[in-house]
């Protein structure tokens, strides 16, 4: 049996330190990553590319690498943090924040469980990358754990991110469905596509501690967004695509 290539191997052994959590401090540049592993910085850009591609490390080459999604199993996936899905790639991200303000909603409340009366931070968005909308982004989150988003700058920055490093909060569990929803003519307007366009309807509950705590509605333009969702151990498929991760075209007939 052949053995794998450098590059590959590197990339291997990054995954599982990944999934074991080595670096919940922060991923090593590349520099550091030639002197860790003896190899030359274009192994290294060539490990560190599936891992790019799969949504696993974040940053673009030549930029500082951080860890989006690490886990042998996600249900948050790379949608958890639009912002950094959306940078990895290079491109420039910002939002256009229509609401921003405290609410109670029953609607909510019931698809979460909780009470009626229960009050939530609650944020619209539409989603910009490079100047084009991909997406409009409405969240409710319970106010007890987030009511600091209240008075934050949202337009450059990941809401979760925002939890972190101010609430020190991040959600433990989540679930999502997707589903394919025809653009009605207010949702049409604001994405800049013909009303009736086919659009992924995204809806995400997440937990806190083990209690609901969030549901979010995300209706992006499925031409302008890929989803990526890495499950179990990762390292069997980092192949696929030619070996960067990338999805293969299958004509169907």
């Amino acid at each position: 049996m052949r053995a794998l290539p450098r590059w590959r191997q590197i990339s291997d052994d990054l995954l599982r330190r990944l999934q074991e959590g080595q670096f919940v401090d922060g991923f090593p540049g590349e520099l550091a990553l030639t002197q860790e592993y003896a190899a030359s910085r274009g192994t290294i850009r060539q490990a560190l590319g599936p891992l790019r591609e799969q949504g696993i490390v974040g940053g673009a080459r030549g930029r500082q690498s951080y860890v989006i999604s690490a886990g042998r199993t996600t249900g948050l996936g790379p949608m958890y943090s639009l912002r950094e899905a959306i940078t990895a790639h290079g491109s420039d991200e910002r939002s256009e924040v229509l609401s921003q303000g405290l609410v109670t909603s029953p609607e909510v409340s019931r698809a979460l469980g909780l009470g009626p009366e229960t009050p939530y931070v609650q944020v619209t968005r539409i989603r910009y990358a490079d100047d084009s909308p991909f997406a409009l982004d409405r969240l409710w989150i319970i106010a007890s754990a987030a009511e600091p988003l209240l008075e934050a700058d949202l337009t450059q920055t990941s809401v979760y991110e925002v939890l972190r490093s101010r609430c020190g909060v991040e959600f433990d569990a989540g679930v999502e469905y997707t589903r394919s929803v025809p653009a009605s003519a207010t949702v049409a307007a604001r994405l800049d596509v013909p009303e009736g366009s086919p659009l992924l309807a995204i809806r995400r509950k997440s937990c806190l501690a083990g209690r609901p705590a969030e549901l979010r509605d995300t209706c992006a333009v499925g031409e302008r967004v890929t989803l990526t969702h890495v499950f179990g151990d990762a390292s069997a498929v980092l192949n696929c695509g030619g070996g960067d991760g990338r999805p293969i075209d299958i004509p169907w007939d």
